[in-house]
């Protein structure tokens, strides 16, 4: 029996249905920036962000922080945009570089319509614009988003290369390539996993046969053949970004040297430090887990798997370039999955670059299912609203994460039932916080503040950066005797026993992250001194009656008032004493 006639989306719908992609996408990434506290991470970054922004010097740490990639793009974002001094940024301005960088992700789907097609190019536009886990970390400013932007970003220009393109996509490819390089050193992973799925396209389906022409050209018109050594054309490019960006334009070769030594330090973080988690740790992430709500993109999943199987089993007789393509992005998929998955070190943002792989694979899904499998008008028009279904899941997901629909009920954005939600700040710090600027008003003296934690009490030095006397402890110092302390339970009862009785009153509890619970100590005002009582007259100005002795002043009172303790010590400087970064 032939195979049935492939069915085509108009370019109308294909057109609205992208808009709305982006609309929705709009919907779930900018609205209420600042309502989630700031993650440990977040903070870190934001911190090394206004060292970078006031000195111009990114000093890169190889052993606990990232490459300066998303420092530059916050930073030429800031320039362009006219940020002010550090002390003015809020959780919003940070957070909008991820959250442009996440749309980028979804425009970027469009370097790839010809391979999708484009019933599965508007699919995996509207999955990629509600896909939860997609939304929640275009909110997060961390390196993770702008990642996947440049690894889609170099897959869409390879991809153009291939059929027909200029050697002009090469040279962008090479750039987004080398990027990669300075904003998370995890890019070897998928370059790794990129060289496996070519190798699985080659043998098993042959080379990428390029079209006559490229819809999405760039630059003229290249010349017969392909160049002799196309991969000079990517290396050199990317090594000139790489060796730029970490070298501060070229003046310090010490940071270059430590982007490629820093990976010593991956492999023994590899094996965990503290992030151990079980091999089927990201599938159940992405499939199933339920805690009081069901968090699933197993839509998003399944349909990818059709995508595989589709791209091994299906007929490309007339698109025959497509083919080598998607095998190529189903074997690179499953094979950084596959390499995520075997490392003990897991957080969950890690995976990202492969859960967008798979959003591309379920776009070939959906359009293999409603074009080829689905039989007659009826039911494709069935298959739509099953797929409307799935994506409004999806959407109701999205809302709970962003905590943007305004019933406190309904806010997951910091909650540790949000799987997406990592070690992370809580909701309650906000309040403590509220509650020692609301004292800080109150004073008429300068206020001295104490942090008493094992880390510092991230992120309250992001939150109190502008405030000059606040001290970060580790341990608890012999002096404790600040205005305004900040104790985890760890050391409430010594905290206790250097103060006076009586003379602090306690505020608790707040949550910094899940296990760690903190009390908040504020001085009492101290009483007013009493007035002096007048001395007594001279003995011989009185005139006692009947010969009486003078009176004595009454019992307790002093001829003159008392003096009270000096100044508080100095308080320790605030050094800021960063975790290491996941």
């Amino acid at each position: 029996m032939p195979p049935r006639k492939e069915v085509t989306l108009s370019l109308v719908a294909f057109l609205l249905l992208v808009f709305l992609a982006l609309g929705l996408a709009s919907h779930y990434r900018f609205a209420g920036l600042d309502l989630r506290p700031m993650h440990t991470d977040e903070a870190i970054l934001g911190v090394k962000l206004g060292e970078f922004w006031n000195t111009g010097h990114f000093q890169y740490d190889p052993s606990d922080f990232h490459g300066p990639g998303l420092h530059q793009t916050s930073m030429l974002w800031g320039k362009m945009t006219g940020w002010g001094a550090p002390e003015t940024w809020t959780e919003a301005d940070l957070r909008l570089v991820a959250v442009l960088c996440g749309m980028g992700v979804l425009l970027t789907t469009l370097l790839f319509a010809d391979a999708l097609g484009r019933y599965g190019t508007a699919v995996a536009m509207l999955l990629t614009a509600v896909s939860p886990m997609m939304v929640f970390y275009s909110r997060y400013f961390i390196m993770e988003m702008q990642l996947v932007l440049l690894v889609s970003l170099s897959l869409g220009c390879f991809w153009r290369y291939s059929q027909g393109g200029t050697r002009l996509w090469l040279l962008v490819g090479g750039c987004a390539l080398g990027f990669q390089h300075a904003t998370k050193e995890t890019f070897v992973l998928n370059v790794a996993a990129a060289f496996v799925g070519w190798a699985a396209a080659r043998s098993m389906v042959g080379e990428f046969e390029p079209r006559k022409s490229s819809s999405f050209r760039i630059g003229p018109s290249r010349s017969k053949g392909r160049p002799s050594r196309p991969w000079l054309w990517v290396a050199i490019p990317a090594a000139v970004v790489s060796v730029a960006a970490y070298s501060n334009g070229f003046r310090d070769w010490h940071n270059v040297q430590d982007s490629f030594t820093t990976y010593l330090n991956y492999l023994e973080r590899s094996g965990g430090s503290g992030h151990e988690k079980p091999w089927h740790y990201y599938l159940m992430l992405l499939f199933w887990h339920k805690d009081t709500l069901v968090w699933s993109e197993a839509l998003i999943c399944g349909l990818a798997v059709i995508g595989m199987i589709y791209s091994v089993a299906g007929d490309f007789q007339k698109t025959p370039g497509r083919q080598p393509f998607l095998v190529f992005l189903s074997v690179y998929t499953l094979a950084l999955l596959g390499g995520y998955s075997i490392l003990s070190y897991k957080t969950p943002w890690s995976i990202l670059s492969a859960q967008h792989s798979l959003t591309l694979l379920a776009g070939v899904g959906a359009a293999a299912m409603w074009s080829r499998v689905m039989p007659g008008k009826f039911m494709r028009l069935l298959f739509n609203i099953g797929l409307l279904v799935g994506i409004w899941h999806l959407c109701l997901q999205s809302m709970r994460l962003t905590g943007t629909s305004g019933n406190p009920q309904f806010d997951y954005s910091a909650d540790a039932r949000n799987p997406y939600v990592y070690s992370h700040t809580q909701k309650s710090l906000l309040k403590m916080m509220g509650e020692v600027e609301a004292y800080v008003k109150k004073q008429d003296a300068e206020v001295k503040i104490q942090v008493i934690t094992r880390d510092s009490g991230w992120p309250l030095p992001w939150y109190w950066r502008t405030w000059k006397n606040v001290g970060y402890q580790e341990t608890v110092p012999e002096t404790v005797d600040a205005d305004v302390i900040v104790a985890d339970a760890e050391f409430y009862d010594e905290v206790k026993t250097r103060l006076p009785a009586d003379a602090y009153t306690e505020h608790y509890p707040f949550g910094l992250r899940p296990g760690i619970i903190l009390t908040l100590l504020l001085k009492k005002p101290v009483a007013p001194a009493p007035e002096p009582v007048p001395a007594p007259a001279p003995l011989d100005s009185v005139q006692p009656a009947n010969n009486a002795p003078p009176p004595l002043p009454p019992e307790g009172t002093l001829s003159a008032p008392p003096s009270f303790s000096p100044s508080l010590p100095a308080m320790p400087g605030s050094t800021l004493v960063p975790l290491p970064q996941p």
